[in-house]
């Protein structure tokens, strides 16, 4: 026997094209700190911990969005969005105390850590968490190129 066909909502065309455009800073910071002129490294690893910082808030930000709908928000939804924002501030500052690689590997574990509980516990269109997949792993596969240099220094 056969399993029935399955109905997947499409993801807007707008929202394909934007999100995806949310990857390209990744992908250059990254690139530029692991492939780049050893100049130009320092200032990619900024932008990418900077970029990174503003991703993981916005992550939060339409979490925070979504529940703020509902006629009845959830404090502790509302909380947990505010934790992921602070906590991607707290490593970009975090450059005065951590090695960079301390600081790669948080945002990484950031961006899973709210991946999971965006992908197991959603509110929103249907197709959110396949975009929210794509978008953690673009973000993922770049902190971990970068950690990897970043251990190598």
């Amino acid at each position: 026997m056969s399993e029935p066909a399955v109905d997947r909502v499409p993801v807007p065309p707008a929202v394909w094209v934007f999100g995806l455009s949310t990857l390209i800073p990744f992908f250059v910071a990254s690139g530029i700190f692991c492939y780049g002129p050893v100049a130009a490294q320092s200032g990619a690893l900024m932008a990418l911990l900077a970029y990174s910082t503003a991703m993981v808030s916005y992550f939060g930000g339409v979490r925070s969005g979504l529940e703020i709908e509902n006629k009845n928000p959830r404090w502790l939804v509302l909380g947990i969005s505010l934790v992921f924002p602070l906590a991607g501030f707290g490593l970009l500052l975090g450059e005065l105390h951590f090695e960079p690689a301390w600081q790669l590997s948080g945002f990484l574990l950031l961006f899973l850590l709210q991946w999971v509980w965006d992908v197991t516990d959603h509110d929103g269109p249907a197709w959110r968490p396949r975009m929210r997949t794509l978008l953690t792993s673009g973000a993922a596969i770049s902190l971990a190129f970068s950690l990897e240099q970043a251990l190598n220094m």
